[in-house]
């Protein structure tokens, strides 16, 4: 008797599974191939890189890594060791870059198209790191050694300070696509304990020419109050004066604001960029301001001299008005940008003639030339607001005078403003060997 040969018929299915599996996998991984390398070769000025496809998660954007015209295999990490940071991004298809440092990331804007290529160009940063390198700040004419260790103040603030100080010094600053000017290297408290941070103010009066040879005015920002509401206090982080420069000003918005003393209705404050004489903060501005920094809310009982000053503004006893000690994101009610004012002892610090004694006189003196001359305080100006306010009267403010150096104004009032922030680790000043760098003619140039 002739035998069959026994077939099973569900490992024939089983096979045939499989192979079915196995073609279309390999159609798939063809036409992925074929879509990361084949779609792409066609253009010599967006070469694709190895293994990058679907990068940050986007399988529709391609990217390509460069240190100038040296393509990278990879993306840098932050911290590098070359030291290379961002410098441009180019894409097709009518999209653009816009680069967050903090998060050390592009971002893609403008995307219709799928396959959209991108490059990204990196430098090497041959810049020094103001907040790292005091030599270079020390380059600046009339830039003053001040010495806490000698105070009262608690240990983790005897740090050596500098200050610029006197008529005129060389401590411009392009910020903002403006003229700021450096108050100097500076004691904050962070998380991480007491550090030293640049600290910039915009001051305004100051002329100027671009690149261009354009000639510029910055005028004020205005005059607002410090705090207006159906009942105003001097609690910082509640003020109207902070949510506008926080909000309106920190966005280039336009918004509400408190201008008049005797009408409490808000009006309308332009700060947009169209807006060339008092517009907001731009883009790369906003990257630069460290917003980690803790801004110490200190409320002195009088007007003291500049190093008793800058003790009372650090200090954390409890307020008697039970208001925040500090200002930080965690206690703030609306906005929390890191833009704030200059402090008493700030003003202080300026003074170069007969420093000495100028700085063991109290800052509100009609006697003394020391804080009523222009001449000899570039911090000099108008009528303007500070930070700090008044222990144990709810509603006073340190504001300057013309006449007298600083006194207590209620918070209601009106005054000009001069915008104050500090710079994050990750700003670097450009080399510049000239003389005069960091005049008004060759102001400082920053970068990341």
């Amino acid at each position: 008797m002739k035998l069959k040969k026994y077939e099973d018929k569900s490992k024939k299915r089983r096979k045939t599974i499989l192979i079915s599996i196995s073609v279309i996998v390999l159609i798939s991984v063809s036409l992925l191939l074929y879509k990361t390398f084949a779609s792409f070769t066609e253009s010599a000025e967006f070469p694709m890189m190895k293994g990058k496809v679907d990068y940050f998660g986007n399988s529709d954007i391609y990217f390509a890594f460069y240190k100038g015209d040296e393509q990278l295999d990879t993306m840098p990490v932050k911290d590098n060791p070359d030291n290379l940071v961002f410098d441009h991004g180019e894409c097709d298809n009518g999209a653009s870059i816009e680069w967050n440092n903090n998060e050390w990331a592009p971002l893609v804007k403008g995307l219709k198209k799928v396959k959209t290529k991108c490059s990204l160009y990196f430098k090497e940063q041959t810049g020094f790191q103001l907040n790292r390198d005091i030599p270079i700040v020390e380059t600046g004419d009339g830039l003053y050694k001040v010495d806490h260790s000698v105070t009262e103040i608690d240990s983790g603030w005897n740090k050596i300070e500098y200050r610029y100080a006197g008529e005129d010094p060389n401590n411009y600053i392009a910020f903002n696509d403006e003229i700021w000017r450096i108050i100097g290297l500076v004691n904050v408290q962070t998380d991480s304990g007491i550090e030293q941070r640049v600290k910039l103010t915009r001051i305004s009066n100051v002329f100027w020419t671009d690149e261009n040879e354009d000639f510029h005015f910055m005028d004020d920002l205005g005059y607002y109050s410090w705090d207006y509401k159906s009942t105003y206090n001097n609690d910082w982080t509640t003020s109207t004066l902070k949510d506008m420069l926080n909000g309106i000003y920190y966005n280039s918005e336009i918004g509400d604001c408190y201008q008049d003393v005797n009408n409490p209705i808000p009006t309308e404050c332009d700060f947009t960029q169209d807006n060339i004489n008092s517009k907001g903060l731009n883009e790369e501005a906003r990257l630069m301001i460290d917003k980690d920094v803790i801004w110490n809310l200190g409320e002195p009982n009088d007007i003291y001299n500049a190093p008793t000053m800058y003790e009372k503004e650090r200090s954390v006893s409890v307020k008697e008005s039970g208001y925040p000690s500090v200002w930080t994101r965690e206690n703030d009610s609306k906005y929390h940008n890191g833009v704030g004012l200059i402090y008493p002892s700030d003003y202080g610090y300026a003074v170069a003639n007969d420093r000495e004694t100028c700085l063991e006189k109290k800052l509100l003196d009609f006697d003394s030339t020391c804080y009523t001359i222009e001449n000899i305080n570039w911090l000099y100006t108008d009528s303007h607001w500070f930070l700090t306010t008044h222990f144990d009267n709810s509603n006073k403010t340190a504001i300057s005078s013309t006449m007298s150096g600083i006194y207590w104004g209620d918070v209601n009032q009106e005054a000009n403003i001069l915008p104050t922030v500090y710079l994050n680790n990750k700003v670097y000043i450009e080399s510049d060997e000239s003389d005069n760098y960091g005049s008004i003619d060759n102001p400082f140039r920053l970068t990341f």
